[in-house]
């Protein structure tokens, strides 16, 4: 079998499986396009049956047969197969040309389409290699970036349309390369991008990555959609959602919101102020982006600017044009402020309070959403603001003194809590000082607690102006305050602290208040206490300083004391005392001695006077001297003192029904009851009750008590007067009045002190000053009675001089009211014996 045999089969064979298989997918051809089909395939059929005949040429054997073999008739029947074959397939070909020319143009008319829609859509069709560098770029991505596709063609994405880092930070050059890398796992992306003259927009990407472009090479196709619009009401809708946010530790929400302000109106600044002062002629700014960081605590005048028209409601966005509209606002110039757009802060009273407002340093271009924002934020931010103004005010409230500002008990114990604990830390000592003001009452009862309001508020002034700024100086209440140093090394360096400061607290205080036009006196009384030495625990350290407190007032006032432990001792004993002695009255423990003030020329007895006596379950009979000065101090001297007056009273009456020739009785009045209104009240209930002639109540009030407050005493005892009870002045010689004091007031008698009469004899001056007494008050109509005469020689020295009445031992102890019944019924007594000779 030669070469050219087998070239016949194969071409034989293949001819039969091409035409078989057109004629197999005949079915599948749609019926416009079946005749050419069958066309092709029977001229391949016939190809097929040439190629055969063709094939049997080679075997001469076949001869025999029709139309095989090397005949005559093989040959014709073979060119006729070959040349049905040309002419079925040129038929079925010319069927299929006017189909490729209609493809052809359909398919240019689809990539004319597509390229129309490329060019006219609303999105950025943008194509770039592998290299990051952009291909081409469609009309709409030219007109959102600025650049034409010839200036982007060739030039990089990053650096170009995208920065390395965006405005919030973002690392977009890393999300580049993680695209290049990977366009598939980075389908979607948002970010922002930057335009031609600089503008920042937001864009969100669709990425597909083609393995073979235009060109064969891989690219990239960013299809993008501008989002620029929706991010900013995002961003202003989570400054809005930030200003309703607040929780401990997000006091600077409202400031954090100023920044997503400034980007969701794609401005550089952003800011809120108050008012400054209340002429609000000044605004102060609490939070400002200026493109970079966060400001605050800027104060400028609002004349000339821009704020005061958007306050008063005039504009409320000015797009452009605003340096020369405002030529006189210098911050416009120098932050080259172009436009600004603002909104009037209120409260819930509708008073405006402040503004919230953005600037750019271009034109404005406000979206429609834009001013609804701004007025939803504001009235956001102004609720915001008054919460908080309200907590603040709660919390003045709860930590500070109302009138002062400073702060009260609950804040002084944070504080001093927080110095404990750090002292105990470092080792350290802490000193606290007890202030209380001495004679604050008078000026409360001279012009009233309006005025007292003043003066405190002064003392406060002058407190702080004292100590150090880590210091604390509080009010407690009333006329007391507390200082609180710390940060002391040693106690050699406290004490010298706390002595320097003490003085300096005295005198400051001792200097003259002027109030209305009035000058007004206070001094202050100090106690000291230290930590660790006088003890660990709050509650006793304060105490310990109000106990050496008042130790410096029974020392004389206006001075200071340290605590030490005796003090407490004493003032345990005190404390029981006060609880003891506030059950004396209901528990009949009080009682009324009686002391004889005679008239030695006479040889009778004028009156007597009542002293009080406390019968003690434990300590038998106790002097006033033990008590007094407690009872004034708590105020127990009131009911105590109103029941010495109706116990005087009913004695009266008692021995008055018995004949007894006692007629009048002397009370002693304390401080508190002449600065009390119920004193005209219970003498006058007391009197009525027991039929007593007001006459024959003395009523004695030492000179110290008249020179405390004259202007409140003074017409109280020309009341008294005029009701008829008798004054008389007790101790007088130690209270600096004079006789032209004693000329206005309604005095019937005058008391020289215990302490001249004792000197007689011993002290030449003394012999000279109670004669003096003597003469002036003989002057002035008004009786002197010496008290405390204790020696036949004092009594004659007095009656020497005039002075006919007095009291003291010498005469008679003070006694029981039935001693004084026995008293007034002896024959004669020693001075009675002596006559007027003694």
């Amino acid at each position: 079998m030669n070469i050219s045999l087998i070239a016949n089969v194969v071409l034989v064979l293949v001819a039969a499986v091409c035409a078989g298989l057109l004629i197999r997918k005949t079915p599948a051809i749609a019926k416009e396009y079946q005749s050419s089909w069958l066309n092709v395939s029977f001229g391949m059929l016939c190809a097929n049956a040439g190629l055969a005949l063709n094939l049997s040429r080679d075997f001469p054997a076949l001869s025999s047969f029709y139309l095989l073999g090397p005949t005559e008739a093989n040959l014709l029947a073979k060119t006729l197969f070959y040349l049905l074959a040309m002419i079925l397939v040129f038929n079925g070909v010319r069927q299929w040309y006017p189909l490729i020319l209609s493809v052809q143009r359909d398919s240019q008319r689809t990539a004319r389409l597509y390229r129309k829609l490329v060019d006219e859509a609303n999105s950025i069709f943008l194509r770039w290699d592998e290299n990051g560098k952009v291909l081409s770029i469609n009309r709409f991505g030219e007109e959102l970036l600025g650049y034409t596709k010839n200036e982007l063609a060739g030039r990089p994405v990053l650096g170009t349309i995208v920065e390395e880092k965006d405005s919030r930070g973002a690392d977009l050059a890393q999300l580049i390369s993680d695209i290049r890398s990977d366009p598939d796992a980075f389908k979607h992306v948002e970010n922002e991008n930057i335009t031609k003259d600089g503008s920042r927009v937001w864009i969100a990407w669709r990425n597909a990555y083609i393995s073979a472009g235009h060109d064969g090479k891989p690219e990239v196709l960013s299809i993008g959609v501008d989002m620029t619009e929706r991010k900013r009401v995002e961003d202003a809708l989570y400054a809005l959602a930030s200003s309703l946010s607040y929780a401990k530790g997000k006091q600077d929400m409202l400031r954090d919101t100023m920044r997503h302000l400034a980007q969701a109106y794609a401005c550089k600044y952003a800011f809120y102020a108050v008012y400054a002062d209340t002429d609000k002629a000044s605004m102060r700014i609490l939070a400002l982006w200026d493109g970079e960081t966060l400001v605050s605590d800027g104060v400028y005048r609002l004349e000339n600017t821009p704020c005061k028209d958007i306050l008063a409601g005039r504009v409320d966005v000015i797009a452009q044009g605003l340096q020369e509209r405002y030529p006189q606002d210098g911050v416009l110039r120098e932050w080259g402020v172009e436009s600004y757009f603002g909104r009037a802060l209120k409260d819930s009273g509708n008073n405006t309070i402040g503004i919230v407002s953005i600037m750019d340093t271009r034109p404005l271009r406000l979206p429609e959403w834009s001013r609804t924002i701004m007025h939803v934020f504001a009235d956001r931010i102004s609720g915001e603001l008054e919460r908080r103004n309200a907590e603040e005010n709660i919390y003045q409230l709860a930590h500070y003194d109302v009138l002062t500002r400073l702060p009260n008990r609950l804040l002084f114990h944070d504080r001093l809590e927080q110095a404990l604990a750090h002292a105990a830390r470092n080792d350290q000592y802490v000193a606290l000082l007890f202030l209380d003001l001495d004679r604050f009452k008078h000026v409360n009862d001279s012009i009233g607690h309006a005025g007292g309001d003043v003066l405190l508020n002064e003392v406060a002034a002058r407190l702080q102006s004292c100590v150090r700024e880590s210091d604390t100086v509080a009010r407690t209440g009333g006329d007391e305050f507390i200082v609180l140093l710390s940060d002391f090394s040693s106690e050699k360096q406290l004490l010298h602290a706390t002595s320097d400061l003490s003085e300096k607290l005295v005198r400051i205080i001792a200097e003259p208040f002027y109030i209305d036009s009035m000058e007004f006196y206070v001094s202050v009384s100090i106690g000291i206490t230290v930590y660790p030495q006088d003890g660990t625990n709050i509650d006793f350290l304060v105490r310990n300083a109000d106990i050496a407190m008042y130790h410096a007032k029974e020392k004389g006032r206006n001075r200071f004391e340290y605590y030490h432990e005796r003090m407490n001792e004493i003032a345990e004993k005190r404390s029981r005392m006060e609880s003891e002695l506030r059950t004396a009255v209901y528990r009949h423990q009080l009682e009324l001695y009686f002391q004889p003030v005679v008239d030695v020329h006479g040889g009778e007895v004028v009156w007597f006077e009542a002293l009080l006596r406390w019968r003690h379950p434990k300590h038998g009979l106790t002097m006033p001297d033990e008590f007094m000065s407690l009872a004034e101090e708590t105020g127990l001297i009131v009911p105590i003192g109103e029941w010495v007056i109706q116990q005087a009273c009913m004695q009266l009456r008692q021995w008055r029904r018995k004949g007894v020739p006692i007629h009048s009785v002397a009370v002693n009045l304390s401080m508190r009851q002449l600065e009390r209104t119920g004193l005209i009240a219970a003498l006058d209930k007391a009197v009525t009750e027991y039929g007593i002639d007001p006459s024959r109540i003395i009523l004695e009030i030492t000179e110290s008590m008249l020179m405390q407050d004259p202007d409140t005493t003074a017409p109280l005892l020309k009341v008294l007067a005029g009701r008829g009870y008798k004054l008389a002045m007790d101790d007088f010689g130690t209270g600096y009045s004079s006789f032209g004091q004693l000329s206005h007031m309604d005095v019937d008698s005058l008391k020289i002190d215990r302490t001249f009469v004792a000197k007689l004899g011993k002290e030449d001056n003394v012999a000279c000053i109670v004669p003096a007494i003597i003469g002036m008050a003989r002057e002035l109509g008004i009786r002197v009675i010496a008290e405390g005469v204790e020696t036949s020689a004092q009594a004659e020295f007095l009656l020497q001089q005039g002075c006919n009445l007095m009291q003291g031992y010498y005469f008679g102890f003070p006694m029981s009211a039935r001693e004084c019944e026995q008293y007034m019924q002896a024959n004669k007594h020693t001075w009675q014996n002596s006559g007027s000779g003694l």
